[in-house]
């Protein structure tokens, strides 16, 4: 295998119906990542809209799958294309901001056992976005399920969520809208778990990564913007299931080896239960809305 360019940051973006949101973020990427040397491959799952050509534009590599492949598969086609050592996935809703890619560079090169790292993450009004998070016990997974969103800072959400310090600092998970692999670390896991199409892939990916050995790291000096709710704009129902079902195939892998397995199937059920309420309270807010 060739040497990888070690100067060189390759962002995988991943676009469906992104043609809104990609102008900022574009224009964010230079300052972001400088002094490195910015590689763009945008895979993109089957947009109508101008995703496409509004990277072609920009000057990035364009994949064009016929469908929608899921996230996780389109971020390995990316991967794939890229002889970068550092591999950012970002979404198309984010705002980097100035020197932001490139300190996360800086942090991660300093100790070769981080494979994963990612910012501070605020929301375009600058409230946080909760990153840097903990794989939740079914206890306390159940009760942020069921309290959530009812009740946004119960004790088990505010521990699922975790309360980062000011340094940098191990974390079991961070936010899939920006994060960084070393490559060999992307590649020593065989990179995203394809099985999940959408929601979780980064949770499932930094469980691997821990089970290889790597550090998946925090930096809260960093910050980066999210519009959230950008990516539910399309299909909102679908995502609801589809976030449900990887929610409980999560569930599967990471007490795989665990006697919690066996509430999988009460765990399904209370999931069902979930997103159904999810699916009514969406329909009814789509239907006011109309």
């Amino acid at each position: 295998m060739s040497r990888r360019d070690d100067k060189t940051v390759g962002l995988i973006l991943v676009t469906y119906q992104s043609a809104e949101d990609l102008p900022p973020l574009l224009e964010s990427l230079p300052a972001a990542v400088e002094p490195y040397t910015l590689d763009v491959i945008c895979v993109d799952n089957g947009s109508t809209d101008e995703s496409a050509a509004i990277v072609e534009d920009f000057g990035g590599r364009v994949i064009r799958n016929t469908g929608n492949v899921g996230l996780s598969a389109a971020i390995n086609q990316g991967a794939a294309h890229s002889d970068a050592e550092w591999l950012l996935v970002a979404n198309p809703d984010t705002r980097l901001d100035p020197g932001s890619i490139a300190a996360l560079v800086e942090t991660a090169s300093a100790d070769y056992r981080i494979g994963m790292i990612g910012p501070r993450i605020t929301r375009l009004d600058g409230t946080p976005y909760p990153s840097g998070r903990r794989f939740p016990s079914p206890l306390t997974g159940a009760a942020h399920a069921l309290l959530g969103g009812v009740w946004p800072g119960n004790p088990a959400s505010r521990a699922y969520f975790g309360e980062p310090g000011g340094d940098v600092g191990d974390v079991d998970w961070i936010s899939g809208c920006c994060m960084l692999f070393r490559r060999g670390a992307f590649d020593s896991v065989d990179g995203m778990d394809d099985r999940y199409f959408l929601y979780f892939e980064e949770t499932k990916m930094a469980l691997d990564l821990h089970r290889a050995g790597w550090r998946v790291v925090l930096d809260p000096s960093v910050r980066i913007r999210h519009r959230e709710g950008g990516s539910m704009r399309h299909a909102p129902l679908r995502k609801i299931r589809t976030h449900h079902r990887s929610a409980l195939r999560f569930y599967c892998d990471y007490h795989r080896r665990s006697p919690w397995l066996v509430l999988a199937p009460l765990v399904a059920a209370g999931l069902v239960v979930r997103g159904a309420s999810a699916a009514l309270r969406t329909t009814i807010r789509a239907r006011r809305g109309s």
